[in-house]
């Protein structure tokens, strides 16, 4: 036998941070906590006589609980299903200290990458004949929005929900494919699920681009930071231009 057929035989199993049951158990128990929220949400608003049809335009108030709901159920579900029941803690997501380097970097990226992923999704939609619209937008503008409420907005969906969800599909998600399949498949297949869960050609294509660069941010940095930071840079400039555009009354724009 020789010294490398000794080793291989002596060699433990690898040991992955994150096995398939985990994976089954998180997503299984983060899906229930979004559907109990969702439910509870209708079942309130049905109780007040509002209908299903009423709904696909919500009020500014059920707007922002659904991006609270959001936000709470991602960051519950790697939590209480993940972190807390396997005894981890934030840093196995990537929660650890970054450079002023690699914050200077980032910032530099969002600004980069903000016009050009938008410019790269109108192609895509032009090039396929798609309509040019954003099913998102009855939901980020209903019709009794304020200053006070669109800053709440912005500050959810902006850094709230950009926090959670990298949480998820970074932290998590990423690290799981990585440990089994590499790098760049780890990439491509948590970037093509985050794209494919907003559930739009358009808006999911810009998050399939969008969860690349935020992948290998991750990857390089070492830290979950650089793409919540790039991930809440690009969420709170859109929407923030978004209230500017309706603010002058360039709603032919939106």
């Amino acid at each position: 036998m020789t010294n490398d057929e000794s080793i291989a035989l002596t060699s433990p199993p690898k040991q992955y941070i994150w096995t398939w049951r985990d994976l089954v158990i998180i997503l299984l128990g983060t899906l229930f906590l979004l559907v109990a929220g969702v439910a509870l949400f209708y079942a309130l608003a049905g109780l007040s006589g509002q209908t299903i049809e009423e709904l696909s335009q919500p009020s500014m108030a059920q707007s922002l609980a659904l991006a609270a709901l959001e936000a709470i159920a991602l960051v519950a579900g790697i939590y209480l299903f993940g972190l807390r029941r396997k005894k981890l803690g934030w840093q196995v997501l990537g929660i650890k200290p970054v450079s002023g380097m690699w914050v200077a970097i980032t910032v530099a990226v969002s600004i980069f990458a903000i016009p050009v992923t938008g410019l790269i999704t109108i192609l895509v939609v032009l090039a396929l004949g798609l309509p040019m619209e954003n099913p998102q937008l009855d939901f980020l503008l209903p019709d009794d929005i304020s200053l006070p409420t669109a800053a709440l907005m912005l500050l959810l969906t902006g850094i709230a929900v950009p926090i959670a969800e990298e949480l998820i599909f970074r932290g998590f998600l990423y690290n799981f494919l990585k440990e089994r399949w590499g790098v760049w498949p780890g990439v491509v297949i948590s970037s093509l699920i985050f794209g494919i869960i907003h559930a739009d050609f358009a808006v999911g294509f810009t998050a399939f681009m969008l969860g690349i660069l935020l992948a290998v941010l991750y990857e390089y940095s070492h830290s979950l930071w650089t793409s919540i930071l790039v991930h809440a840079i690009n969420n709170s400039a859109k929407i923030a231009l978004l209230y500017i555009l309706i603010k002058l009354g360039l709603d032919n724009l939106v």
